[in-house]
């Protein structure tokens, strides 16, 4: 066991790739139902899109152009709410940086009018 603990010590780069195969191994049978699960959907979604493009193929392109532009507007709104939160967080930032010289100056003030 002590040769097994000396051999990882002075070689890291073998502890750490088991410790990854081991994770890897871990999270694959932890996650195995979700992958079932999203192939299956996977398949579903594009069996109904197969049914719909042999029903009227004409309109197909119409309506992918449709989804596509309601996709681009709808990631065009998430990324002006994340600009205007991540200005937000800075003026947050920004005024707690600010907060501690106001309570220096107000425990200033106070000691002063109590030592008068």
């Amino acid at each position: 066991m002590d040769t097994i603990m000396e051999y990882l010590s002075a070689h890291p780069m073998i502890l750490k790739g088991i410790v990854i195969f081991a994770a890897v191994i871990i999270l694959y049978f932890i996650f195995k139902q979700f992958i079932k699960l999203a192939l299956v959907l996977l398949i579903i979604v594009l069996a109904v899109a197969g049914y719909y493009y042999f029903q009227d193929p004409h309109k197909m392109p119409e309506k992918v152009k449709n989804s596509i532009n309601s996709v681009k507007s709808g990631s065009d709104q998430v990324v002006e709410k994340s600009k205007s939160f991540y200005k937000d967080s800075q003026e947050l930032i920004d005024k707690t940086k600010e907060l501690p010289r106001d309570f220096n100056k107000l425990f200033k003030s106070a000691e002063d009018k109590a030592g008068k």
